[in-house]
């Protein structure tokens, strides 16, 4: 009996144990929201040429470091150099059209005042005058564009950044509008922290954030809380326009909290601490009382 009576109370006691700790680490996740989902991201830029030929020459290597304005590669500019030869000499023609066509106007005018010519024929003379003027405008403006296009075939970085996954060489045909080319912009980095969708009532901007990297684990970087998601990719949904939806299979008893990307702003990471793109990250929130609720 007495042995009953201690194994019951030995079970109870275990179950409040076990009771109590789910209590304190749930107290705990309230009060220092953490997630071991969490990646370091930059925004990454993708450079493609704004017109078409073939490369010529690549002035970077594969992760190396480049300032804004640095030359990156360079598109044949035969083409280009001809098209500009082209518009001076359209644009010389049609200059010297003009001028020919305003002696002819400012005669007609003196013959017309004279009563020498017609109305009919001065005011000829007079729209081919202002024909001739309005093409040498267009004749400039295909000038303009041609020197832009030359201009265009020098491809330079638009930040400062890191060259990455380079196999761009001298000799491949580069697209207008098609990215040859990848730079991460130094300058953008900051830790995506996924946490559950029941931990983001206790999440605001501007809290106080602690960014672990599984790398580098004895160095905490410190960060906050700039933003919060407001939607992730719908999983129940067909994968074109039309298409029927496509519903997983789920246990009724099993929930699991969505996942929603928390964007953590760092603050001065330490120059001897390179960040890298898809760095494994933990982050703890340390919430605070003021900042505002999102």
């Amino acid at each position: 009996m007495l042995f009953d009576f201690v194994r019951v109370l030995i079970t109870l006691l275990m179950v409040a144990l076990a009771a109590g700790g789910v209590f304190w680490v749930t107290q705990q996740q309230q009060a220092h929201p953490w997630t071991r989902d969490g990646q370091v991201l930059a925004n990454v830029v993708h450079v493609a040429p704004q017109v078409s030929g073939p490369v010529v020459a690549v002035h970077v290597a594969d992760n190396q470091r480049v300032a804004r304005g640095d030359p990156l590669f360079e598109i044949d500019p035969t083409l280009f150099q001809q098209a500009v030869q082209q518009a001076e000499a359209d644009l010389a023609q049609a200059s010297a059209e003009a001028t020919d066509a305003a002696a002819d106007a400012n005669r007609a005018q003196t013959l017309h005042a004279r009563g020498d010519l017609s109305q009919q024929d001065f005011d000829l003379k007079t729209a081919q005058s202002e024909a001739k003027a309005a093409a040498v405008d267009a004749a400039k403006v295909a000038l303009e564009t041609a020197r832009l296009k030359l201009s265009y075939t020098k491809v330079s970085a638009a930040s400062t950044g890191y060259v990455t996954n380079l196999e761009l060489d001298a000799g491949t045909y580069a697209t207008a509008g098609e990215s040859v080319l990848a730079l991460i912009d130094a300058d953008s980095f900051w830790v995506a922290g996924y946490f559950k969708e029941t931990d983001l009532p206790y999440i605001a901007i501007g809290d106080p954030a602690a960014v672990t990297l599984m790398g580098h684990p004895d160095r905490p970087l410190a960060g906050r809380v700039e933003s919060i998601a407001f939607g992730v990719a719908r999983r129940n949904t067909g994968t074109n326009l039309g298409d029927l939806a496509k519903v997983a299979p789920t246990f009724e008893w099993i929930r699991l909290a969505q996942r929603i990307p928390v964007r953590i702003a760092l603050a001065s990471p330490p120059a001897d601490l390179p960040l890298r793109v898809g760095y494994t990250a933990s982050v703890a929130i340390n919430p605070s009382r003021t900042a505002e609720r999102r």
